[in-house]
C-alpha cells in the first residue's frame, strides 16, 4: 500500500503543510509506504512546453514527467493538499497535472471516446480556504469546486474521489481549530475507505 500526497504550498509554516506532516504521520503508523511530493520543494516546472508535447507524442516522456507518473502508477491513495487561490489550483499545481496526466498514462481517447487509466487508486482533497463554507455556498459554488477539483481531474482519468474536505477561513482560524481540521482530517480517512484492506490498514 503506497500513500501518494502532492502538496502545493508555498509557505512551510502554513496548515496546509502541517497537515501533510500529519497525513504522512498517521500513515507510517499504520505501516503504510508514504511519498511526498512538495510541489516548491521539487522546484516542479508547471510548464508544458512544446518540446514535452512533442517528446510525450513520440513516446520520450521527459524524465521529470515520467518520475511523476512511476510515483503516481504505484501509489493506491492520493492525497491532495492546497489553497484555494482565485477559486483553483495554485499555478504549479494546475501545472503538475497538465504535464503528468498525459494522453496514454492517465487516459486516452479512441473512437469510444475519452476513458481513464488509472482506476483502482482512491483520492482526497483537502482544500484550505480564505473564506466560509457558508459565503461559497451562498454563491453556489462549492459544488463547482467539487466537481471541477475532483471528479474533472481524478474522476476523469478512472481514480476514485473518495473525498473532498474544506477548511474555511485557515488565515483566522485559532491553532486549537487548524488542530481540530486536521484531527477530523484523520479520522475522515477511516470513515470512507471502502476496500477491506485499507480500512484495515488505517484504522488499526
Amino acid at each position: 500500500m503506497q500513500h501518494l500526497i502532492i502538496s502545493a504550498h508555498p509557505n512551510e509554516g502554513s496548515f496546509s503543510n502541517a497537515l501533510v506532516d500529519a497525513l504522512k504521520r498517521d500513515s507510517e503508523h499504520n505501516d503504510v509506504k508514504v511519498v511526498v511530493r512538495n510541489l516548491y520543494d521539487l522546484d516542479f516546472n508547471p510548464v508544458l512546453s512544446s518540446e514535452d508535447l512533442a517528446k510525450i507524442k513520440n513516446g520520450e516522456t521527459p524524465s521529470d514527467i515520467a518520475e511523476e507518473q512511476r510515483i503516481m502508477a504505484e501509489s493506491d491513495i492520493i492525497s491532495l493538499v492546497y489553497p484555494l487561490w482565485w477559486g483553483s489550483f495554485p499555478a504549479i499545481l494546475k501545472g503538475y497535472f497538465d504535464r503528468v496526466l498525459t494522453h496514454g498514462f492517465a487516459f486516452k481517447v479512441d473512437q469510444d471516446g475519452a476513458r481513464g487509466l488509472l482506476t483502482g487508486k482512491k483520492a482526497f482533497l483537502h482544500t484550505s480556504m480564505g473564506n466560509s463554507v457558508e459565503e461559497y455556498e451562498n454563491k453556489g459554488i462549492l459544488k463547482a469546486f467539487r466537481q471541477i477539483h475532483g471528479q474533472e481531474v481524478f474522476g476523469f482519468v478512472g481514480v476514485e474521489v473518495a473525498g473532498h474536505m474544506f477548511y474555511p477561513r485557515i488565515s483566522d482560524s485559532s491553532p486549537e481549530m487548524k488542530n481540530k481540521y486536521i484531527e477530523e482530517a484523520l479520522g475522515f480517512y477511516k470513515t470512507v475507505m471502502l476496500d477491506e484492506e485499507v480500512v484495515d490498514i488505517v484504522t488499526k
